[in-house]
């Protein structure tokens, strides 16, 4: 008799919690929202080519879980400037499309892109990504923002600083 009490009381309390967790959620806006987390490392060698690289992270927040999108054919959908030069840094991205369903209670994502060095700009324009000994650093922010499928644009957010070793081979 004492078990099936108990057993009773353990039931109860998961169909408790099963219908707390299938309620509503958090009041989250349908616009998205980013927030910057960092970075794996703060200084890189610039590069031509791909041989050392770092880790941004990004937290991404939309009520109603409109993100990302299966094909460029919509245009591209997360976007990171150079603050020296407003430019993509690289190019945009295409985040993949969230699966209808899961965003009932609003989406989530700890985003992790890996991304490779980009050149160092010379004040007294010297070639990009020449060795210099003169200008041993550059240093630049990363401006990231996101686009949903209803086409609500994310607020921007920007980096930390990356510092880029302008005289190494």
């Amino acid at each position: 008799m004492k078990g099936q009490r108990y057993s009773f009381l353990i039931g109860l309390l998961a169909v408790i919690t099963i219908y707390i967790s299938c309620g509503k959620g958090p009041d989250i806006s349908d616009v998205p929202s980013l927030e910057y987390t960092g970075m794996s490392k703060d200084t890189i060698k610039q590069s031509l080519v791909t041989d050392d690289s770092f880790v941004l992270y990004v937290h991404i927040e939309d009520g109603d879980g409109d993100i990302g999108d299966d094909t460029a054919a919509n245009g591209f959908n997360f976007f990171i400037k150079d603050s020296r030069t407003g430019l993509d840094y690289d190019q945009p991205y295409l985040i993949p499309k969230v699966p209808e369903g899961l965003s009932k209670n609003g989406v989530f994502i700890d985003l992790e892109l890996r991304l490779f060095p980009p050149c160092c700009i010379y004040p007294d324009n010297t070639f990009p990504c020449e060795i210099s000994q003169q200008f041993p650093l550059d240093s630049l922010q990363l401006e990231i923002s996101l686009m949903d499928r209803a086409g609500n644009i994310s607020n921007t957010v920007t980096s930390d600083f990356l510092y880029l070793r302008c005289n190494e081979e």
